[in-house]
Formats: C-alpha cells, structure tokens, sequence
C-alpha cells in the first residue's frame, strides 16, 4: 500500500481505496493526495482499474473499504449538492441526448449552483464559444459529432468550474486542436484536476505527478518524466519505447509469447 497523509494543502485525498463490482477487484489499496491547483494523472493499460477509481469520485460508484476527502472532510460528510459543487466530472459515457440541445447540456450542469440569471446566461455562453460551438448551440445535440459532444460535455464542466476537475480521457474524439485548447484552459484556471490519459505525451506536458496503475493497484507515482521510463513502459505497456523530452520514440510492441491475456476491465 502506498499510504499519502492528509496535508493541509490537499485538495482531494484517497487512503487505501479498495471497490469490488460483484466478487471481482477493481482497485485495490490505492492512496494518492492531489494538493491544490496541481494536475495528477492516472495512467495504465486497459484494465487497470482507473475509471473504476474516478467513478468513486464522482459518486457513480461506492468504495468497499478506504476514505476520500476534498479539502480535509470525508466524501460522507458533504450532502450530494454540496459535492456536485465542489467536484465536477467529464466521464466516457454520456446520458441521453433526445431532445436537447448543447445550450440545455450546458445548462443542466449549471443548475446545481443556482446562479442569477445573468451569470448563468454568460457562463453557457462562454463556455460554448471556447469550446468552439456557440454556432451550433440551439441545434439538436444528437446530430454533433463525437468530437463535437465530447466538447459539448466538456463546455458544461467548464462553466460550473468546480473546485475539483475529475476528467476521464478528456480528449477522447477530440482533434489535436481542441485537446490542447481545452487542457490549456483547464491548466490555465488552477483547479485541482485528476485525469486519466491514454495518450502518454499529454501526461508529459500536462501533469505535475502521475501514477501508474496495473490491475486495480498503484504501483509507480511521481513526475511523469520520472515514472514513464522505458522500462516502465515494457513492464506495463508493452511497447518498446521512451521519451526524449516530451515526444515519445516507439521501437513497437514486446510481446510476450502467452498471446495477450490483456484484461478488459477499464
């Protein structure tokens, strides 16, 4: 077990977090403390238990053994609407779109701060023309692209901006020039933020500590410079590779002659 204290600069705290689906372990004694203003990522093949970890962040799923605090008080202690506030999610599936328009998405999210008017108004409005859809606002939701939902959903954390930023594969359907735009706003407001990424590179230019995790347990934490080395690499992702300065340099993949047995859990 990696034990991390709570701090008094600690945004968000886990303590030997363990959540089981059914009989089968999903994350397993995993402690991490992210301080304030500082970017974490959660990184790993598929399977790792990263998501499953977030989920518990955001409420979608409950931790059979361990404890999460934000800003020193248990998860248990903050009425729903109070963590809603505090805690904001991007998450990988999205709810039903039927009927909605990005404007509505955008919001639904709001609601929960029960704004006046006027603030609620320039929020949506901001957050849509950042995310590059203010033209396609009042348009039907369902008719967006992936890139182009992925981008509505992310406008909707955006203008809550919570205190805390729980992003899981933030620039999944995204180009390029959308997922450096929107992490650089991420970046660029000082939240406190902890993302799974599959994209190592973004990990290098985005996270000020990152932790690796294989089979439901943190197994390497610290600068991602200082964690994804090439050994790491072939021990946990299974490609022959390393980094030279923030541009990773593939050889391909090592295989190891048992014909995968890679696990399907996320």
């Amino acid at each position: 077990m990696l034990f991390e204290p709570i701090t008094s600069d600690a945004a968000l705290t886990l303590q030997d977090l363990t959540v089981a689906i059914g009989n089968t372990p999903y994350v397993q004694g995993a402690s991490l403390t992210v301080p304030k203003g500082e970017i974490h990522g959660l990184l790993g093949p598929n399977g790792a238990g990263k998501t499953t970890l977030l989920r518990t962040l955001y409420r979608a799923t409950t931790a059979q053994a361990g404890t999460i605090h934000a800003f020193g008080r248990r998860i248990e202690d903050h009425s729903p609407r109070e963590w809603a506030t505090k805690v904001g999610a991007l998450v990988q599936s999205s709810g039903l779109l039927a009927g909605l328009t990005p404007r509505d998405i955008v919001e639904i999210g709001l609601f929960v701060l029960q704004l006046d008017r006027s603030e609620h108004t320039d929020r949506r409005d901001a957050a849509l023309a950042l995310v590059g859809l203010a033209d396609k606002a009042t348009q039907p939701a369902g008719n967006l692209s992936g890139g182009e939902l992925q981008r509505c959903y992310f406008a909707q954390l955006l203008a809550c901006d919570p205190e805390i930023y729980i992003l899981d594969e933030p620039t999944n359907h995204l180009d390029l020039h959308y997922q450096l735009v929107l992490l650089d706003e991420v970046k660029r407001r000082g939240r406190t933020v902890l993302m799974t990424l599959h994209d190592l590179s973004l990990a290098i230019r985005y996270c000020d500590q990152v932790y690796l995790m294989t089979q439901g347990r943190i197994v390497e934490q610290g600068p991602p410079d200082q964690v994804l080395t090439r050994d790491a690499l072939r021990q946990y992702y299974q490609v022959d590779g390393q980094f030279q300065g923030a541009a990773l340099s593939l050889v391909g993949p090592v295989w190891s002659g048992t014909g995968g047995g890679f696990s399907t859990r996320n």
